[in-house]
């Protein structure tokens, strides 16, 4: 799992919540779309959670470019 989220203590919380579940790794965790855009296609993820309310690029656009990178992969809001 990738996670996308601006707010550090929910985008640590969800990766712990993740990691300490059997069978699921969160592999990478972003605080901007910009970064995980540039970044993400090393982390071949198998599902992307993202935040909608993002700062710069929205969650809503950043789901539109990384479909285009990955678009088979389920995308979670």
């Amino acid at each position: 799992v990738v996670i996308i989220e601006d707010l550090r203590e929910i985008r640590e919380g969800l990766s712990a919540l993740i990691n300490g579940t059997s069978g699921y790794e969160c592999v990478s965790s972003y605080g901007m779309m910009e970064t995980a855009l540039a970044k993400i296609e090393n982390d071949a993820p198998d599902i992307i959670l993202t935040d909608l309310g993002l700062p710069g690029i929205s969650g809503i656009e950043g789901i539109e470019r990384l479909r285009r990178i990955f678009p088979e992969t389920p995308i979670i809001a």
